[in-house]
């Protein structure tokens, strides 16, 4: 008999936060970008997600931990309360506020430290903006993105969008 591995995970991940004292817990799963997402819904959010998402990230390192032999080939992310989704699109808005006063100021701009899931987001939003640059510079855990005014142009940056009518 095929065991269905995604609802086993599920399962172990509900084992795993009652014995950790959450018993009124909801999981939604979801595909997103390859991989599955489960998604707790739980009253005590912020226990599990912890400051910047610390706990949020060890959890999920446990999850695949136990999960490792039997769901090697089936990519999967752990969420709480959709934390993950609303920390993108603050990152993303934090991102283009500080790529316009960037442009405003021409003044170079140092976001806080944060985990390197969170510089990539910005990174990559970042790249959409041709006279911004990013670059992540320090140590873990106090590594952080400073974004500076691309000086130098490239032939591409002068080109032009022309609609037709």
């Amino acid at each position: 008999m095929e065991i269905d591995s995604r609802k086993d995970l599920k399962e172990q991940i509900t084992d795993l936060l009652n014995r950790m004292g959450f018993v009124r817990i909801e999981i939604n799963e979801r595909a997103e970008e390859g991989r599955t997402v489960y998604n707790v819904r739980t009253e005590d959010a912020q226990l599990l997600i912890g400051k910047q998402g610390a706990t949020l990230e060890s959890l999920q390192h446990i999850i695949r931990l136990m999960a490792k032999e039997d769901w090697a080939n089936a990519p999967f992310a752990l969420d709480i309360d959709d934390y993950r989704d609303k920390r993108v699109i603050y990152l993303k808005e934090l991102a283009r506020k500080a790529a316009h006063h960037v442009r405003d100021t021409r003044k170079t701009v140092s976001l806080t430290p944060m985990p390197s899931y969170e510089r990539k987001v910005i990174h990559n939003y970042l790249s959409l903006f041709s006279d911004v640059k990013s670059e992540s510079i320090g140590r873990e855990p106090n590594r952080k993105i400073i974004i500076r005014y691309r000086n130098s142009k490239s032939p591409t940056d002068d080109f032009k969008f022309i609609e037709n009518s």
